[in-house]
């Protein structure tokens, strides 16, 4: 059970390929369905986020981190 204000941690990882050859982005899902980018690779982070969250690329353990 995760509260309000707790910290969380989601990772996406890949396999078969190198994340540079991709740009990756974080989504939320805003509250009717549509999806929104909330961080980019290369601390690019959707307006009002950039306080709340941080996020990492890790390119040698092929890991992306929010």
């Amino acid at each position: 059970t995760v509260r309000e204000g707790d910290g969380v941690t989601f990772q996406c990882s890949m396999s078969g390929d190198s994340m540079s050859s991709y740009y990756m982005f974080w989504y939320r899902q805003g509250p009717r369905g549509s999806l929104d980018w909330i961080f980019r690779e290369g601390d690019a982070y959707r307006e009002g986020f950039q306080d709340r969250l941080k996020g990492t690329l890790e390119s040698s353990q092929i890991r992306f981190t929010l």
